[in-house]
């Protein structure tokens, strides 16, 4: 039997054992029960379940790999390593490595070098969702060893196109977040933003800042996130308890608009794809959004135990078995 004497070796070893349990929570359990929280029956009126991915694999019939990177404010380069399926739990893993400048086929252009590679999943074009309930059982690496990332869950549809633009006609830009941050490790954040004939993010504060960071308690611990999506409101929830709804009579400037917005913003509206990332922040919005990176130890996980998409039964999906 070997012996670990030094204090710092001690540190060290630690971490490891850490960081390679990480997203292990005892996953020894028949294959039909689900760990969520207690009273949770995923029973809801008016919604019927289509999607119900446990991560026994990678499920590439409703899944695929992002290689984009978000904007100029991160740091990381979406990579197939960067997503794996390991002991019935989905890891989003950012490494530091050098990713060379290559051709992103979710952004149809070429993307420059990244020193860090991350995560992303999406579903694929033919499963796209609109209304409904999303929920996931997640969690945020440890604060410990991850001061500045954001993992998240959310909905996305961007149709900017230059021509359409130029055209005038009106593209939209719509998203509902739930994001997670390291430097606020007890704190999610829920956002809704929308935007017209964009790509650039400050643009869509003309249309409303609708976000909220709301103190929940640890998210670097296992915890039920959802959001229910519907025609006329938007509600956040955490283990079963909403924190947070946004009503179409919230947005949409009547009787005017409140300062910033300055123009009326809609409840999305468009198919839309559901995503998971998680990425690192750069230095220049890392006090404000994503946390510090000073404490960050690579390689670092975000992990989903499993994720449910319920339709809206009033408004149904026709491409979901």
């Amino acid at each position: 039997m070997f012996k670990i004497r030094h204090p710092s070796a001690i540190f060290l070893f630690g971490l490891f054992l850490a960081l390679l349990t990480a997203c292990q929570n005892g996953q020894q359990r028949h294959e039909s029960e689900l760990l969520a929280y207690p009273g949770y029956t995923g029973i809801y009126e008016g919604f019927t379940l289509v999607l119900d991915d446990r991560f026994d694999r990678f499920n590439d019939a409703y899944w695929q790999k992002g290689d984009g990177a978000v904007g100029g404010e991160s740091m990381c380069r979406f990579q197939e390593q960067g997503v794996q399926v390991v002991d019935g739990i989905l890891e989003l893993v950012i490494r530091e490595e050098w990713v060379k400048e290559s051709w992103s086929e979710d952004h149809q252009q070429m993307k420059g070098d990244y020193d860090y590679s991350g995560g992303e999943i999406r579903t694929r074009p033919d499963k796209k969702i609109k209304y409904g309930r999303i929920e996931t059982r997640m969690r945020a690496p440890t604060r410990a060893s991850a001061s500045g990332y954001i993992s998240s869950l959310f909905t996305y549809v961007n149709q900017y196109d230059p021509e359409a633009v130029a055209s005038e006609i009106e593209m939209e830009w719509e998203e509902i977040d739930i994001e997670l941050e390291g430097g606020r490790p007890d704190k999610f954040q829920a956002n809704l933003i929308y935007g017209i004939n964009t790509w650039e993010w400050w643009r869509t504060r003309d249309y409303g800042a609708w976000e909220d960071k709301i103190e929940v308690g640890p998210v670097d611990d296992w915890r039920v996130f959802a959001i229910e999506w519907l025609p006329d409101r938007i509600s956040w929830y955490v283990d079963g308890k909403r924190v947070k709804t946004l009503h179409q009579s919230d947005i949409d400037c009547t009787p005017e608009c409140i300062e910033p917005q300055k123009h009326p913003a809609p409840i999305p509206d468009n198919y839309a794809d559901l995503i998971k990332k998680f990425w690192i922040p750069n230095d220049k919005i890392q006090n404000d959004f994503g946390g510090n990176k000073e404490r960050n130890v690579y390689p670092m996980k975000t992990c989903y135990d499993w994720i449910r998409y319920y339709q809206y039964d009033a408004e149904p999906v026709s491409n979901w078995p």
